[in-house]
């Protein structure tokens, strides 16, 4: 397997997994914007806020690896389609490679999103508890 080739693989791989995270997230809302769009009209509804946090943090996600996918993409048109990959000789065979790039990109990419579901969802309840729903979104 070429360098070109391994890191077109590589890229293609963590692309799949950024659409998979853009697919189910919403990378727009704040903390701020969470707790308006979930206290409706009479009161905090929770369960609207975990699902627009759980949207926001994949959303993020999916952005960052977007991002490093298109990096892998420039890197594998700069690279050589004539030099062997550094790599294991078991990870020379195409499926071994996609499911080497795939799954640890999203162990890691489910750990981020997790860790910032967490941290967004500790500013809604805190802005919840500090009556933080007055500003206006537009």
């Amino acid at each position: 397997m070429t360098e070109q080739l391994a890191l077109t693989l590589a890229g293609a791989s963590v692309g799949f997994v950024s659409a998979v995270f853009f697919c189910i997230g919403n990378a727009f809302n704040t903390a701020e914007k969470i707790l308006l769009q979930s206290t409706p009209y009479w009161d905090f509804s929770a369960p609207v806020a975990r699902a627009l946090t759980a949207q926001r943090a994949q959303y993020v996600v999916g952005a960052l690896l977007l991002v490093v996918s298109f990096l892998l993409q420039v890197a594998a048109a700069l690279a050589s389609s004539t030099t062997p990959a550094a790599l294991p000789q078991s990870l020379h065979i195409w499926p071994y490679l996609v499911l080497a790039v795939l799954l640890p990109t999203g162990l890691i990419a489910g750990g981020l999103s997790a860790l910032l579901y967490k941290t967004t969802m500790q500013k809604v309840l805190s802005k919840k508890k500090s009556g933080g729903k007055k500003k206006n979104l537009s």
